[in-house]
């Protein structure tokens, strides 16, 4: 953006020049009859670059304030920690299969609350308070898989959680520099516009004074309209990129942007290495390791429902108020072990098994297609950032050509060598160049953030404590 500031005083120099008898080169008209033939120019948007270069503020959002925004605000970091709490609830759950099932009972009882027929119940008479425990001693592993799974469930969802909000910092990264590559290219439209609108009213001045044809006219008339819409384009994909920003940190895109200028070393530095660190840090790898554990346990504890289980049951039970004419005891209790072996329960045993088999199956190949997702996410942003390095490099090679062009273009208009359309052409190549090295420069910036992602390593990068 401060080339664009750059062009549009060297513009304005070029238009400052004293060409008070002859203002462009070719025209016969003076400069009072010019005045009166000036054709009514596309009014140029609000928003053309300043002294002041958005670059060079230090107060407006950066990359770093866009994640941390994110990472409070957005709805998905709350969607998964709650399934990260639930997930920890059924390992304790899971954990209690462990523990005897201890249960109290009182109960109270009068002859007046009952038929008189009812004689057999008459010895319970009075209050009754008893307690029962259930501790189970072998479930043939079920137990035990049980809650490898269910602990391996929670190792998941914990994984989960940290994929989720290394997605959300890659999200809102992405979003901060869409955001500041809408606002050049919207910046640069209206600069190319301006010039555009310039270039047409000296071409219609030409044309009345004889010094050009029509078709230069329309010409120029065609490039000016295609440069609005090219404007309009621009400003609806700001709008976008805005609205995109705001539904990712959940609040208004703020008024001042900071580019990210920092450009990240890869590491490593091979895409071999890169792939290896993607599959050893990445989150969701290893979360979908730790959901093909948790399937392989289920099989294990639907495979232990087959086998018989056995628990120790004991009783007490005292009662209060029983008629003294009853010969009986006021206190019971039992220890008992107790073996069931299944036989049939309705074929549910078989279908759980064949269930767990199948989720088995689904959790290996789920962690493949992870896999493999994540190899292409490493090996396309390698690539393109490659790639975008040195369309980078490229279009600042381009800038500087363009630039010592329009100085070049300027002095040979100075000496009656060129016209100022010449003058005019080199500045729109110029805007054009520095479109190409926006773009270059969100592409960079994006594919490092994909590739720190994809290692798992983008919180890390900007400095930013995990949980």
């Amino acid at each position: 953006m401060l080339v664009v500031t750059a062009v549009a005083g060297a513009a304005s120099a070029v238009w400052a020049q004293d060409d008070s008898a002859v203002p462009y080169p070719g025209s016969v008209y003076p400069v009072e009859d010019l005045n009166e033939h000036l054709p009514e120019p596309i009014a140029v948007p609000d928003g053309a670059a300043t002294d002041e270069d958005a670059s060079t503020r230090t107060d407006g959002e950066t990359v770093v304030d866009a994640i941390k925004t994110a990472l409070a605000n957005n709805p998905q970091i709350e969607i998964s920690k709650s399934r990260l709490d639930a997930a920890k609830a059924d390992r304790f759950a899971a954990l209690g299969q462990f523990l005897p099932d201890v249960q109290v009972t009182a109960a109270y009882s009068d002859e007046s609350w009952r038929s008189e027929s009812l004689q057999t119940l008459q010895d319970r008479d009075g209050t009754t308070f008893g307690v029962t425990a259930v501790q189970p001693l072998s479930q043939g592993l079920t137990t035990f898989n049980r809650y490898r799974s269910a602990r391996a469930r929670a190792s998941q969802a914990d994984l989960s959680f940290l994929s989720v909000r290394q997605q959300v910092a890659f999200n809102a990264a992405q979003a901060h520099a869409a955001v500041v590559l809408a606002r050049e290219i919207v910046e640069h439209r209206i600069s190319n516009l301006a010039l555009l609108n310039r270039q047409f009213e000296i071409v219609s001045k030409r044309a009345e004074a004889g010094a050009q044809g029509r078709t230069g006219v329309e010409q120029a008339r065609v490039r000016r309209a295609q440069a609005q819409v090219d404007l309009g384009a621009a400003r609806a994909a700001l709008a976008q990129s805005e609205a995109a920003y705001q539904r990712i940190t959940g609040r208004e895109t703020p008024a001042q942007f900071v580019a990210d200028d920092d450009d990240r070393d890869r590491t490593p530095e091979t895409l071999d290495g890169s792939i290896d660190l993607a599959r050893e840090y990445n989150p969701a790898v290893n979360a979908s390791e730790a959901g093909f554990k948790a399937a392989k346990f289920s099989k294990g504890a639907a495979l232990g429902d087959f086998a018989p289980k056995v628990t120790l049951e004991g009783s007490y039970f005292k009662r209060f108020g029983a008629d003294p004419t009853l010969m009986q005891e006021d206190e019971e209790y039992q220890l008992v072990a107790r073996l069931r072996m299944p036989i049939f329960n309705q074929g549910r045993n078989i279908a759980d098994l064949r269930s767990a088999r199948a989720s088995e199956r689904q959790a290996r190949a789920e962690l493949d297609s992870t896999r493999l997702a994540v190899d292409e996410i490493v090996m396309r942003s390698w690539r393109q950032l490659t790639e975008a390095e040195i369309r980078r490099v490229a279009a600042r090679q381009g800038i500087e050509a363009a630039e010592q062009s329009v100085k070049g273009l300027q002095l040979e208009y100075e000496a009656g060598q060129r016209t100022v359309i010449d003058v005019l052409d080199g500045q729109r190549d110029l805007v054009q160049a520095q479109i190409g090295l926006s773009e270059a420069e969100f592409d960079v910036r994006v594919s490092q953030y994909e590739l720190a992602a994809a290692t798992g390593s983008i919180l890390e990068a900007f400095g930013i404590e995990g949980e």
